[in-house]
Order: structure tokens, then sequence, then C-alpha cells
């Protein structure tokens, strides 16, 4: 019992602490967590954020729940009467505590999609989508930054000595970081230049895919098989990008090699039908629109078929391929001609 007291004796005052203490401290604990929520929308609704969804949203809303839970423990324990050695970490915990709860919630104030990214967007005029996210991110790690060079102040570090390290190991830090730096001038060329946006469908080398997320080392595309690959900003600036997304109309082009039994009128027959089909049809554009008998073939003659059409989604473009085929498969059973093999023709020379 005597060691008990000894070792309670060395965080708090024996001649303060008392079960009246004991209880008060329970209620301040108890009180300031069932009040936690309520005190937390009075103060959010001093700065004119009405409504119970936008309060809950606001982004100060959980770190003051988190605040003022943490404020009960810590009147709780100063009023069992702790002795100056343990007053001291408690005052120096709750200061530490705010400063992360404070700089988390100024992180999530300027994270993307925030209103601070809304913000933005209404006083920059044609934003570039990639440069407002990646600026909020930024924004974002500055703050984080900022935090921590206050908590390690906070715990009786150096700060100057601290940067002035950085600044010997900057060296080292830089010779390791070459491929980072290269990702984020990458990073910058890609917003610069605006080749795609987060959301479009492109084509880099063999990699073909929705862009999902852009971020100053990589870009991450998910391919069509649902797998998401990661490139670095560094190798997109050196490669060729085909933007699918951006197409103002998609290229149709087939080849029909017709029999070479095929009687010639037969093949004006059905060159003809075929253009009358394709001018008819509204989802095709007339520009640069031909049926044209363009070459004769060891096994046939070939009709070669050129059009554009305005539908962009692939998938979309797809099913109306379906139904032009279909179409002109139909023509040539209606002609009644048929479609030539690979053949080879083989003399025997007695």
């Amino acid at each position: 019992m005597e060691k008990v007291k000894e070792i309670f004796g060395a965080f708090f005052d024996l001649n303060l602490f008392s079960i009246k203490r004991v209880i008060i401290a329970i209620i301040v604990l108890a009180l300031m967590y069932i009040l936690k929520g309520v005190l937390s929308s009075i103060i959010i609704k001093i700065f004119k954020v009405k409504g119970k969804e936008k309060i809950r949203i606001n982004p100060f809303y959980k770190s003051l729940k988190t605040f003022f839970g943490i404020l009960g423990l810590y009147l709780g324990l100063l009023i069992l009467g702790p002795t100056e050695f343990l007053k001291g970490i408690l005052e120096k915990l709750f200061r530490i505590v705010v400063i992360i709860l404070v700089t988390y919630s100024i992180g999530n104030l300027v994270a993307p999609k925030s209103k601070f990214e809304k913000a933005i967007r209404k006083k920059i005029d044609k934003a570039n989508d990639n440069m407002i996210r990646m600026i909020c991110k930024a924004l974002k790690i500055l703050i984080y930054i900022l935090g921590a060079l206050i908590v390690i102040s906070e715990l009786g570090f150096n700060i100057n000595g601290i940067i002035a390290g950085l600044g010997i190991g900057g060296v080292a830090v830089a010779l390791a970081a070459q491929d980072t730096a290269k990702n984020i001038i990458g990073a910058l060329m890609i917003i610069l230049d605006k080749p795609f946006e987060v959301g479009d469908w492109i084509k880099i080398d063999t990699i073909e895919g929705g862009v999902e997320e852009f971020t100053f080392r990589s870009t991450r595309i998910r391919e069509s098989t649902n797998s998401v690959v990661a490139i670095p900003n560094s190798k997109i600036v050196d490669s060729s990008i085909t933007n699918w997304s951006r197409l103002q109309k998609r290229k149709i082009l087939i080849e029909l090699v017709l029999e070479l039994e095929t009687p010639l009128k037969k093949v004006a027959d059905v060159q003809n039908d075929i253009l009358i089909f394709l001018e008819n049809e509204k989802d095709i554009l007339k520009d640069n629109l031909y049926v044209k008998f363009n070459e004769i073939k060891d096994n046939g003659y070939n009709l070669k078929i050129n059009c554009f059409t305005p539908i962009i989604p692939y998938v979309d473009y797809v099913d109306y391929l379906d139904k032009i085929n279909f179409k002109l498969i139909s023509i040539l059973n209606e002609n009644k001609v048929n479609m030539a093999y690979n053949s080879q023709t083989i003399y025997l020379r007695k």
C-alpha cells in the first residue's frame, strides 16, 4: 500500500487529492463528452454556417469535438491536483494536441474538393483541374510541415538546428531524389501542355485506359481490365500520348474483297448500294465519304469504304460498327455476291 501511495504521490499531490475532487473531475469529463457536439456546433455557427449537414461536414467540426473531449480529460486531471512535474507534462501534451488538431483542420480546409478549391475555380477562368488539385495538395503538405515544425519546437528541439541539418544533408537528398525531381518537372510540363485531364481515355505506348488520378509523382490509369497502372510523369513527357476523349469524330475504314468471278456490273451495283446506304445514315458524316473499287487483288476485287461518324464513346462506336457490318453483309447477299478468301493457284508442268 505504501508503495502505491509513493507511486501515486509522484504524480498527484496527496494533500489535495480527495474523493470530492475525483467526483468533480468525473462530472467535468462526462459533461465535456456529452456536450462536445453541441459546443462544436455553436462555435461553427458563429461563422454563419447553418444546417446540421453543413455543420457536420465542416473541416473544423470533428477537430472541435476531439478538442472538447481532450479538454474534459485535461481539466479533470488538473482538478485531481497533479504535481508540478505532471502538470508541466499535461500542459505540453495539451498544447501539442491542439496544434495537431488545428493543423489537421486547416489542411482539410485547403484540401482537394474543399470550399477553398471551389473558390479558386470561381476566381480563375478556365482553370485547369489538374493544376488546382495539385495546388491544393501542395498547400496541404506545406501546412502539415509547418505544423510538424511547431510540434518539434514545442517538444524543446531547436528548429534552426534542424533546418541547418537539412541544409547540410540537402546534397545527399537531392542526389537520392533525382527521379522525384524529374517527375515533378514532368507534372508541371503536363499541366502547361494539357495533353489530358482526369477522366480522359488515353493511350501511352502500350498502356490504354481512363486517367483516374494525376499527382506530382505519377499519373494513374485504369485499364479496360480494371487494373490501375501508375506511370511516372517523367516517362509520360517522353512518350507519345493519344487522347481518345478529344476526338471530334471517329473514322470507319472497311475493305471488302469480292470474288474474281463477280461480274463487273455486280461490283458496281454493290458499290452503289453501299454508297446510298451510307449517305442515308444520320450517324455518318458526309465529308470524306467514299466507296471505291481501288484495287485488283490476286484473289478478288477490293472495295474500300471510308467515312467518319460523330459517335465518340468507344462502346457506342463498336455497337455502331456492328450495325454497319450487318448491313454490308446484307447488301452482298441481296446482290448474290460472295466475298473472296485467300487462295493460291498452282500450275503443274507436264
